[in-house]
């Protein structure tokens, strides 16, 4: 354990941590630095929520003993012995101060959802002040469930953290404000281009080769399923499991119902329903209803299924970027997510609109059109019509690859102006 504690702790020397990218939402985590509150980081795998407490750690460097500071990723095997006891991490500090000489202040732990108990020691160590500040980051929804949640409540603030939003790709580029666009649209749509084809992992987005991309790709794809779905929720059937995976992916963006599903993989409803919470729980597809102002009614609607970035589509899903209208709903399907919106859905009932959004009582009617024309137009404005039966007033958009117009009381707008806040 020795070892482990010293290779994952270099900031012990006192120098920071290189090579970071700020994130939009980093200055509210560094605000709440300030208070005791255990930061908790969620989030698919390989979306940045360590190089995120990097960031936090750097910070601290300005002010702390880089000895007070100590992080732990507990996916290393070399702590095994503290999977199934989670009292064995008060041996690991103990081991980090004595090597350092110095008491730890600040303690980080890196997917604690490995360790079978992670919230009763948070807890403890929590209502028993022994830190300044303890921060966690896990790789499932069910990381913070009614049980972990109760015990931890009113202790903890939580961040969702996600692979790069478009205007944090387009801030890496030095371009930050609609000025910086319009004089390089050429090289905003090149990156845009990227993006869409294979997604926004952060260590995805730098790379030039386009089989290292593919490569990193299915190596995320293969951790994610074997480590949060299939070793998590111990799975038998595991062809039938990914059977159903691959036939979400393929169909991203399609409406289904868990029937549906079912018969599609040659099973039944009880078990497609299963398997997708496992896999909304791994963060890998996210499933969103149908709108409707009953939950009774929106949980027995139709739904539809997107995936956490485009990149695993095309890892995974062969000669799906032929399809880019369906990646191009992908890719607006998550930016929303990354803007965290109050709820998202979507509306079918006589006509389709592709996003509903919901922000206190303001709702927006969102239809994503890679290219409109002549052919299309008329039915991406009626796909507004099934939403004015429900809800009046609400604004109205059709996000486009690079289209500008005003249609009635429609704003078509091109996607990087929409990612980047302007005319929103």
């Amino acid at each position: 354990m020795e070892r482990a504690i010293l290779q994952q702790n270099p900031h012990w020397n006192g120098n920071e941590y290189k090579n970071l990218h700020e994130r939009n939402f980093i200055e509210n985590l560094k605000n709440n630095l300030q208070i005791r509150h255990i930061q908790v980081l969620t989030g698919i795998r390989r979306s940045g929520k360590s190089s995120v407490f990097r960031i936090l750690i750097n910070e601290l460097l300005k002010k702390e003993n880089p000895k007070s500071i100590l992080l732990l990723n507990m996916d290393d095997p070399l702590y095994y012995e503290t999977w199934e006891n989670p009292g064995n991490l008060y041996t690991i500090i103990e081991m980090a101060e004595k090597i350092t000489g110095h008491k730890i202040k600040y303690l980080f732990i890196d997917e604690a959802q490995v360790v079978n108990g992670w919230e009763t020691f948070v807890k403890s160590a929590y209502d028993s002040e022994l830190f300044k500040k303890i921060f966690v980051t896990g790789s499932n929804s069910s990381f913070l469930n009614n049980e972990h949640s109760t015990l931890l409540s009113g202790r903890y603030l939580e961040e969702m953290v996600f692979p790069y939003s478009f205007s944090e790709i387009l801030s890496q580029n030095n371009i930050s404000s609609y000025f910086d666009a319009l004089g390089q649209i050429p090289k905003v749509l090149s990156l845009f281009d990227n993006c869409l084809q294979w997604g926004c992992f952060p260590e995805i987005t730098p790379l030039k080769n386009d089989e290292l991309k593919s490569s990193l790709l299915k190596s995320y794809f293969d951790s994610i399923i074997m480590k949060d779905c299939v070793l998590r929720y111990q799975i038998g059937e595991i062809s039938t499991f990914k059977k159903l995976l691959l036939y979400t992916i393929s169909n991203a963006g399609s409406v289904h119902s868990y029937k549906s599903l079912g018969t599609a993989i040659g099973s039944n409803e009880n078990t497609a329903k299963k398997y997708i919470n496992i896999l909304n729980d791994s963060h890998i597809i996210q499933d969103i209803s149908n709108f409707a102002f009953s939950l009774k009614e929106s949980v027995r609607n139709s739904h539809k299924i997107f995936v956490a970035d485009n990149g695993i589509i095309n890892a995974v899903s062969y000669r799906f970027w032929d399809n880019k209208a369906k990646l191009f709903e992908n890719f607006i399907f998550n930016e929303l997510q990354k803007q965290k919106h109050q709820e998202i859905t979507f509306a079918n009932n006589k006509g389709e609109c592709d996003f509903v959004i919901k922000n206190g009582f303001n709702y927006e009617a969102i239809q994503v059109c890679y290219e409109i024309t002549p052919e299309n137009q008329a039915r991406e404005i009626a796909g507004f019509a099934c939403m004015e039966k429900e809800v009046i007033p609400f604004k109205k958009s059709i996000i486009t690859y690079n289209q500008s117009n005003k249609i009635n009381d429609i704003e078509v707008i091109p996607f990087w102006k929409w990612a980047l806040g302007i005319g929103v």
